[in-house]
């Protein structure tokens, strides 16, 4: 079995983006547009808060007939 580290190390991506909790979705949404991305921590100071994906964005804004 493959460590994070190493499966991390195989990515192009070296950098970790983050929003904090006051941030809107659409503020995600377009962070991990940009970055090709499909998933940001939220922080709160140093403490990870959660992870927002584009999956959470699926089920719990589009399916439910909600907007950005």
């Amino acid at each position: 079995m493959i460590s994070v580290q190493k499966l991390l190390e195989g990515k192009k991506i070296n950098k970790i983006f983050t929003l904090t909790p006051e941030h809107m979705v659409i503020d995600a949404l377009d962070l991990m547009a940009q970055n090709n991305i499909g998933a940001v921590m939220v922080m709160e100071g140093e403490r990870l808060a959660g992870i927002f994906s584009e999956r959470d964005y699926a089920r719990r804004v589009v399916l439910q007939g909600k907007t950005s």
